[in-house]
């Protein structure tokens, strides 16, 4: 393991696009989880355009996990009308730099009721969504399967929260053979009813505001971490900086904001949430450079 003098020192973190918040507290955190150890450390990452890319090459936008469900064959053309109709009005609202988390997630909450209430009735086979999972391999960020693999080999539980469509995230991950048995989702799943019919959402429904760790509370997951102090978050929305409140044993916490849209606009609200925030970046480099150091 090694101890880090000058957070500049690591290549990766000098990129254009790297912006750090504080270089000192930065450089605290890093060498807390470096001194804590793999025993110590557990890895909350989101899913929807942070395990996965925003944008490929030619530009074109990845499928969220709502967007896989769209894609499946079965899926009606008036819930996909609906669908893009609240997208319309809600998408702009959460990526707004000006209004308030409070106001934010009252409409949050509004868009992800509206939703849900449009999958009810609909039938659905399920292995649709494994199909459209093998086309969202190549959407993930580079370096995502080295991070996987890293963390199999050195023992550290990784929870993927989203805020998206839980049967959706786990049919990616297993296409792309990511889905091992140190990785547990927490999310939205489908409940389902005689003849592959969605009746709703099972539990309380996550969204993009709400998201912290008290949901995981009496899960596998929980009992996984629960010895677990330190923790690598990673997301792409400013409520996924909160992913990690609620488990009251956590001591260092490393936030890495993803963001690709409005940048200029959003890059300070994310600045004050986010240790690390990368913009228009298409890799997990910085993640890997930081587990790299505690070989």
């Amino acid at each position: 393991m090694t101890h880090v003098l000058n957070i500049r020192d690591i290549s990766e973190m000098n990129k254009d696009n790297i912006h750090i918040r504080d270089d000192k507290d930065l450089l605290i955190k890093i060498n807390k989880i470096i001194q804590g150890g793999h025993s110590k450390l557990q890895i909350v990452t989101d899913f929807d355009h942070t395990l996965t890319r925003h944008r490929m090459e030619n530009g074109k936008i990845v499928l969220t996990s709502f967007g896989m469900f769209r894609e499946c064959p079965s899926i009606p053309q008036y819930y996909k009308d609906e669908d893009n109709r609240l997208s319309d009005i809600y998408k702009p609202i959460e990526s707004d730099p000006h209004m308030s988390l409070e106001e934010k997630t009252k409409h949050m909450v509004d868009w992800y009721k509206a939703a849900h209430v449009q999958l009810k009735g609909v039938i659905f086979p399920r292995q649709e969504l494994m199909d459209i999972g093998h086309s969202m391999i190549d959407c993930f960020r580079k370096g995502v399967a080295d991070f996987i693999s890293w963390s199999e080999k050195q023992r550290v539980p990784v929870l993927v929260f989203s805020a998206g469509l839980g049967d959706s995230v786990v049919a990616a991950l297993k296409a792309a053979n990511l889905l091992l048995p140190h990785v547990k989702v927490i999310s939205n799943f489908l409940a389902m009813g005689d003849d592959d019919k969605i009746i709703g959402i099972k539990g309380e429904v996550i969204h993009t505001l709400n998201k912290n760790e008290t949901a995981i509370k009496n899960t596998e997951y929980y009992e996984m971490v629960k010895e677990r102090t330190n923790v690598i978050l990673m997301g792409d929305n400013i409520g996924d900086a909160s992913m990690a409140e609620g488990m009251e044993h956590c001591d260092v916490v490393i936030k890495i904001g993803f963001l690709s849209n409005n940048v200029e606009a959003n890059l300070p609200n994310y600045l004050n949430k986010f240790d690390i925030v990368l913009t228009n970046e298409h890799t997990m480099d910085v993640v890997n450079a930081i587990l790299k150091l505690m070989l």
